[in-house]
Formats: C-alpha cells, sequence, structure tokens
C-alpha cells in the first residue's frame, strides 16, 4: 500500500488525475484498451470533472461502475447519472460507458448483465464511508459475506443496505482483486481515524478492510484533511 497525503482538495485531485493518466496511458500502450471501474456518490465529483479533461486516448478506455443504487439511470441518486454528467464529457466523452441498472429496473436481470461484462479492470477508484464501507459492501447487509467471498465467481451482486436508502448492486471483492491497481480517496481526520482502524486486521465490521489487507493489487491511498 502506498499513502499519498496532501494539503488540499485540488491538489489531491491534481494528482490523482495524473496518476490515473497515467495508468490508463500503459496499459492502452501495453493492450490496446484500458478499463476504469469508479464509485459514485458525490466526493469524486470535482475528480471527474478534472479527468473529463485529460488528453487521454478514451476512444480506447471502457468505464463501468463499482456499484450502483437500483434506480433509473436519470434519477438523482444515480451513480450512472452522476458520471454521464461529471465525466463523460469534454475529452472523456469519447470513452465508452456500461452502466448497471436497466430502465425497467429488474434487479435479477440487471445483475445478471452486470455479470456478462467482460472487460477487464485496468484500475478500479473506491471511497469509503466513516462507517467503514467501500463499493457497496455495507457493514450489517445480508450479503456482504458472498460480496467479500474472494472465491466468488460473480462480479457483480445484489446488496440490501441496513439503513442506506435503494437497493445495490455492486461489484463483488474477487473481481476488485481482479483489477490491475486500485485508488482510494478519503478526506478528512475522521476518516483518516477510519482507515487506520480498518489497517488493523480485515473485519466484515469495516469491509474496506479486505481492500486494505489484500496484497496481490498495488494499492494506493490519496488523502487531504
Amino acid at each position: 500500500m502506498k499513502w499519498h497525503e496532501f494539503s488540499s482538495s485540488e491538489e489531491t485531485v491534481r494528482a490523482m488525475v495524473r496518476d490515473i493518466s497515467a495508468v490508463l496511458r500503459q496499459e492502452i500502450a501495453t493492450t490496446g484498451r484500458a478499463g476504469l471501474a469508479v464509485s459514485g456518490g458525490r466526493s469524486p465529483l470535482p475528480l471527474f470533472e478534472a479527468l473529463s479533461a485529460a488528453p487521454l486516448p478514451w476512444k480506447d478506455v471502457r468505464i463501468t461502475l463499482v456499484d450502483e443504487r437500483h434506480v433509473a439511470p436519470d434519477h438523482p441518486d444515480s451513480n450512472e447519472s452522476l458520471v454521464r454528467t461529471h465525466l463523460l464529457k469534454n475529452q472523456a466523452s469519447a470513452a465508452r460507458f456500461t452502466g448497471l441498472a436497466g430502465p425497467a429496473l429488474d434487479m435479477r436481470d440487471d445483475v445478471a448483465r452486470a455479470n456478462r461484462q467482460a472487460d477487464e479492470i485496468t484500475l478500479a477508484l473506491l471511497g469509503m464511508g466513516e462507517d467503514g464501507h467501500t463499493a457497496s459492501w455495507f457493514p450489517g447487509a445480508p450479503q456482504l459475506g458472498r460480496a467479500l467471498d474472494p472465491a466468488l465467481a460473480d462480479r457483480y451482486i445484489h446488496v440490501t443496505p441496513p439503513s442506506a436508502p435503494h437497493e445495490r448492486i455492486s461489484m463483488t471483492l474477487a473481481a476488485l482483486l481482479t483489477a490491475r491497481r486500485i485508488m482510494l480517496a478519503v478526506a478528512g481526520p475522521t476518516k483518516r481515524a477510519v482507515f487506520e482502524q480498518a489497517s488493523r486486521h480485515a473485519t466484515p465490521d469495516m469491509p474496506v478492510s479486505y481492500v486494505i489487507a489484500q496484497t496481490g493489487v498495488p494499492f494506493d491511498v490519496y488523502w487531504h484533511a
């Protein structure tokens, strides 16, 4: 694990755009394409805005979601909507995007379709909640054991958050560990304390701990106060 510490959000975003661009550019040069899996919510929006203008061969980038609220793609809480509004524009408008929630909102069909995705994951961008969740791996969720099973064949599963709104479709730990690289963005002293606690050992009480504990995928953490 590499810890990157910055003094401001702006400095963090610049560093992440630089590093994300380098990873994607190298993968495209090597294999001809790159896969980027992004998380939603409001926290990554400044990063999406800056990344959208990065001078990359975006036509060779396949973008998907780490997780999604099971709502219509134009719903205000939709991660797809946020990605389309804040990332898939400027230079990045040339990228190919695959969402997770279909217009019919049939959970079984949507999960099955998500699991038919075949693009490899070059880079996964994660966030973290103050409860220690990442992706949609919520502590206490009835499907959490499956989500954290490193031998699970499914790339995505249905997750029911114990308290957060909306049913979810979430990438599994097993799928995340196929990525070439994982980046996690956290901010503020509270989340730093959560991260440090999660770093002690892997526990379902703090699901992000499974990402921290793994050693098979290069893992970078970007933090600012």
